[in-house]
């Protein structure tokens, strides 16, 4: 199964100086796209994949996942600085990166998040190593009633999304799913919510509405204020600032490897996608943290959770692409099509009969996971300039990157108004004090819960949701994530009385 000259191979094809070369571009692309608002990954692979016919397989493979691997940990950097979510995988960066921005800590921030993300991605390239020959099969398991209890796993974490009160999180939940249930009916294909618009019988087109609740609300909210940041802070001390929450990020090692961990195997289900790991890493540290108090303030374990979880699972979206052949987010969909154009076709025996091309791609995203590391500070030190921008200059700028960011998505004029719908509820919701991460899940999640529901109930009935040993174990864990705020909660009374 694990053939030691396949990956002598691999590695020696991915240690070409020009492999190399173009793994370099493709890391540097994806890092800046992926810091965009509005733009991501999946659109620029998607322009390039016609070019790649042009490159030898190997080295078009490798620069498709040096795109991925940047865009994935570059997708932070809004989110920590500006608030707005590069990618709906970095949603969950907004929680305590954006409040250390806005404290002043901003390079602190910066660091931290590059910490976590270039160990989040190692963790999880020698995971994908060593499983992906044989997870492929393990996810086949995931049929609908499955599905459906992870989508239910997900919100679960919406106890900790809202530190003021559990019934916001849960109202704002509800709202969000019933948002989500506008477009047409999974089953029957009648519109439901649509008003006779057209655009919507697709159903809530993701980025407009993530741009809308993050993007636009933060412009608004800025305009009163002459920087992002309050605390102008000493520009020397940046580079130390960095380093030390890089070094900060890298020392959790208990927070990292169980975030990390989680987020692979989130990955590895078809369909999962990066937005459920990373929430549920959030969710599952501040659930056993010594102070979970602190969740929401711009506590630095928060954000080690997410952007380790979040790289992480990117990382493992990989296996069931390579394995079986199922892409699980659109990034992995292009990086498939670049490989079936490339006659290196994905499925139960790719690591039989494309052993070498399996193998490269696995070490170059280890090497990319390194590189994220290592060149994101440098990157990340004129991004972290930002925050001190006065408004007046900042607000125009990123609301043209927004609105674009919005229009690209399917180049629909109506698309920049729904973004302005979302981004005033947005504002709505900031000012009432709800959680607005909440709602953007909830809106992720909502299809995948309503369609798995469906199929799995109409198969075998209510009592399939948990008939498997998969669903049973997902509904424990379900409990567990509820009950475990009490359970530390009571294990801290008895220690200060004993």
């Amino acid at each position: 199964m694990y053939d030691v000259n396949a990956m002598l191979m691999g590695l020696l094809a991915l240690f070409q100086a020009h492999t190399l070369a173009f793994l370099l571009v493709g890391f540097f692309l994806g890092f800046f796209v992926g810091a965009i608002p509005g733009f991501n990954d999946a659109n620029i692979m998607a322009i390039l994949l016609p070019f790649t016919l042009l490159m030898e397989p190997v080295v078009a493979i490798v620069c498709m996942a040096a795109i991925y691997a940047g865009a994935q940990a570059a997708g932070s950097i809004p989110a920590i600085l500006m608030n707005i979510p590069g990618t709906p995988g970095n949603a969950a960066t907004t929680l305590e990166g954006y409040p250390m921005s806005k404290g002043g800590r901003s390079g602190y921030a910066l660091g931290l998040s590059l910490g976590a993300s270039s160990i989040g991605a190692l963790l999880g390239a020698v995971l994908t190593l060593i499983f992906a020959p044989v997870l492929g099969v393990f996810a086949l398991r995931f049929g609908p009633a499955e599905m459906f209890m992870v989508a239910v796993l997900g919100l679960t974490v919406v106890s900790t999304l809202s530190a003021e009160s559990m019934s916001k999180g849960l109202l704002v939940v509800g709202f969000g799913i019933l948002i989500s249930l506008i477009g047409s009916d999974a089953m029957t294909a009648f519109p439901r919510g649509t008003y006779g618009i057209p655009f919507l019988y697709d159903g809530m087109p993701l980025i407009p509405v993530l741009l809308g609740l993050f993007g636009f609300s933060e412009l608004l909210l800025l305009l009163g204020k002459k920087t992002i940041s309050s605390e102008q802070g000493d520009s020397s001390k940046v580079w130390g600032e960095m380093l030390s929450g890089l070094k900060k990020g890298i020392s959790q090692k208990i927070n990292l490897v169980r975030s990390s961990v989680l987020g692979f195997f989130v990955g590895v289900i078809p369909g999962a996608g990066a937005t459920i790991g990373s929430f549920l890493a959030y969710g599952q540290a501040r659930q056993w943290s010594k102070t979970p108090q602190k969740f929401g303030t711009g506590h630095p374990e928060g954000l080690v959770a997410t952007d380790s979880a979040n790289n992480a699972t990117a990382t493992g979206a990989m296996v069931p692409m390579l394995t079986l052949g199922l892409p699980g987010s659109a990034s992995t969909l292009v990086m498939l099509a670049a490989l079936v154009l490339h006659g290196v076709r994905p499925g139960p025996q790719f690591f039989s009969n494309f052993q070498v091309e399996a193998y490269t791609i696995l070490f170059s995203l280890f090497l990319a996971s390194l590189l994220i590391g290592v060149l994101g500070v440098i990157l990340c030190r004129a991004a972290q300039r930002v925050v001190f921008i006065p408004t007046s200059l900042l607000v125009p700028i990123v609301t043209v990157l927004v609105f674009t960011g919005a229009f690209a998505w399917r180049f629909q004029a109506f698309d920049i108004l729904l973004m302005i719908v979302f981004g005033l509820l947005g504002v709505l919701l900031r000012t009432y004090r709800y959680p607005v991460p909440a709602l953007m899940l909830a809106i992720i999640l909502g299809p995948m819960l309503e369609s798995n529901y469906l199929r799995a109930t109409r198969i075998g009935g209510l009592e399939s949701l948990i008939a498997s040993p998969i669903s049973m174990t997902l509904m424990a864990m379900i409990i567990v994530s509820l009950l475990a705020p009490v359970i530390v909660s009571l294990s801290r009374r008895v220690r200060k009385t004993a």
